[in-house]
């Protein structure tokens, strides 16, 4: 009976992980996984061709291009042999034997995500929702949306394939996007009321990105709702020596607003918004 037992369990673990929905994570690290668990995806270069493919998902990437952008348009004599193995590991690592969701075309590889999810569309949904409920002004909502957008960040997209053309130009897309996204966040924060509890989190953001003057006005509006309006002065002291010394400019007519409202009591209560 326990041998049957385990061979019924184990014909549907198998069909389990070939119909499963496939779970691709690239904000940080790549990891793939299914109902059955993380799969191994293989090296370096087989998983750029899974990377490439998922930065154009839904789209044909023609076999040469694919090929200068997994080889850094430096490929071997027998690139495109080692690219057709590569696919061909990866539908079966992903149950795609069948060719559903790793596309063959006649010039090029398709990989469709149907029902599969991807964290960083995932992750540009769900700002985009934020961006507008915080547009409609419902604060919490948006709040909820952008704390689960930042959930989904375990790192630098892509962080794994350096300097390889495609990981770069999407890791400059997404890291802006994330920046925003934090900051959008503060300000539904913000809006809530919730200024005392937010003031550490953008002073580890600024830790990360000192040149961002929507974070230092963000703080400076925060310390001063906290009755802390001399540290909020500081804090414009501070940009401002950041600003000059890294950028030789002065600080933004945003920040000097918020600096000479400081000493009159009448800090704009509505936190200006940056374009996504």
């Amino acid at each position: 009976m326990w041998l049957y037992r385990y061979v019924i369990c184990s014909a549907i673990v198998s069909r389990l992980g070939k119909f499963a929905i496939v779970d691709y994570n690239v904000l940080g690290p790549m990891v793939v996984r299914d109902a059955t668990g993380v799969k191994a995806v293989g090296g370096l270069k087989q998983r750029a061709v899974l990377a490439a493919l998922l930065v154009d998902a839904g789209n044909v990437v023609e076999f040469d291009r694919l090929i200068d952008l997994v080889w850094d348009c430096r490929p071997p004599a027998k690139a495109l042999t080692s690219l057709r193995a590569y696919v061909a590991n990866l539908r079966r690592v992903l149950g795609a034997e069948d060719g559903a969701r790793l596309v063959t075309t006649s010039w090029g590889y398709r990989l469709d995500l149907g029902s599969d999810r991807l964290d960083m569309r995932e992750f540009e949904m769900l700002a985009t929702r934020g961006r507008e409920a915080l547009g409609r002004r419902r604060f919490a909502e948006a709040d909820g949306q952008f704390g689960r957008a930042l959930a989904l960040w375990r790192g630098p997209a892509l962080v794994e394939f350096g300097d390889l053309a495609f990981a770069v130009d999407e890791r400059v897309h997404l890291d802006e996007v994330h920046a925003v996204v934090l900051e959008s966040a503060f300000e539904a924060r913000l809006q809530l009321g919730r200024h005392e509890t937010v003031i550490a989190e953008i002073e580890r953001a600024l830790r990360a990105a000192p040149l961002r003057e929507q974070l230092w006005g963000q703080l400076m509006i925060a310390l001063d709702r906290s009755h802390r309006t001399a540290d909020a002065v500081v804090a414009f002291r501070r940009a401002e020596a950041v600003l000059r010394t890294e950028l030789g400019v002065a600080p933004s007519r945003y920040l000097r607003d918020i600096e000479a409202s400081l000493y009159t009591g009448t800090v704009n209560r509505a936190v200006i918004l940056v374009a996504m």
